[in-house]
């Protein structure tokens, strides 16, 4: 039944769109008749799903040929350097750094703060920050006045997970030793987000404290994507493809068992973790584990909070919608939070 609703309510979506796009004023009120009604969710993001589908990013996942190509694109391109986009009206500072080996932007530094958040990027391990990305982060360094320390770490096809827990782990001590970790949130999305509870995890072997908060925005909670319940929610995903996802997650896992908790943190212990809180959308492919780990998680009697976005996509609180705007303001709280 999952299955019908969701293609059925994909269906009345693209509907919408071509209503919308050939009826102008009777379009108009179809749209949000279908927004509102039917997704529970914002005009803006209905017409960011629409654009999600035209801009094809999840073709590039789904066909075999075309995922292919894109693993040979990604091989050159993420070994190039990266700078902040110049024509982004940044409203703090940005600083290119290195920092024990891992080059490393700052956004924020100040004479005097106490506070830090280490973001780890999404992108499926194969993609480069987006422009979304650096918007969404000079919006949390203005608004908590946190310093915020962005590394680009090494990515697949080339690199894998040894690699990048190897400069994440050197980065959190680094950091933890100057702010201390109870000053300190660990926040990530997409595989960020993976990284960044798969490090929570690993603390307490290395010796070091728990972040003050952990936030995680759509975690690639289990990358084998087993869960039969992945099936139903691809359908409806605009963004995702299980099958360039499971491809990128055997290179990244370099032969280790993929239910290792380092690449599948849902199978790993979570009863050493704190202050929890996950945004995760119901139309992407990620929902279904991204929902049994912080079930498993708050079982524990962990302080955990999970955001559903109802309606929404992948990395929803990244995007210029309502619904990313009140998710900012939840961040906000949990970053500012003594």
């Amino acid at each position: 039944m999952a299955r019908i609703r969701l293609a059925s309510a994909n269906k009345a979506l693209i509907a919408a769109g071509a209503i919308a796009a050939s009826v102008p004023i009777v379009g108009i009120a179809g749209f949000s008749a279908v927004s509102h009604g039917i997704y529970h969710r914002s005009n803006m993001s209905t017409a960011s799903e629409i654009y999600f589908r035209l801009t094809g990013n999840r073709k590039r996942l789904a066909d075999p040929i075309a995922f292919d190509n894109y693993l040979l694109e990604q091989a050159t391109k993420n070994e190039r350097a990266i700078d902040a986009p110049e024509h982004l009206p940044f409203k703090v500072s940005v600083e290119s750094l290195d920092i024990d080996g891992m080059h490393t932007f700052l956004l924020n530094r100040r004479d005097r703060n106490d506070r830090a958040v280490i973001y780890l990027h999404g992108g499926q391990y194969l993609k480069q920050p987006s422009l979304y990305h650096w918007k969404f982060l000079d919006t949390i360094a203005r608004r908590t006045r946190a310093e915020i320390f962005f590394p680009v770490y090494p990515l697949a096809p080339v690199h894998n997970h040894e690699e990048a827990y190897e400069r994440i782990c050197s980065l959190y001590r680094t950091v933890a030793e100057e702010y201390g970790a109870r000053n300190v949130t660990l926040m990530g999305d997409d595989a960020g987000a993976t990284l960044a509870i798969g490090l929570a995890q690993q603390l307490p072997e290395l010796g070091m404290d728990q972040p003050s908060h952990l936030i995680l925005v759509s975690p690639w909670a289990d990358i084998t994507l087993e869960n039969p319940s992945v099936y139903d929610y691809e359908n409806v995903d605009p963004l995702l493809a299980a099958y360039g996802m499971r491809k990128v997650g055997s290179l990244w896992a370099h032969g280790l068992d993929p239910h290792d908790p380092r690449l599948s943190p849902v199978n790993g212990d979570v009863r050493m973790l704190r202050n929890v809180l996950m945004f995760v959308g119901t139309r992407e492919l990620l929902y279904p584990d991204a929902r049994l780990l912080f079930d498993r998680i708050h079982a524990t009697g962990t302080h955990a909070q999970l955001v559903e976005g109802r309606g929404l996509n992948h990395n929803f609180p990244l995007y210029p919608t309502p619904e990313a705007t009140r998710a900012i303001d939840r961040i906000v709280d949990a970053v500012t939070e003594d």
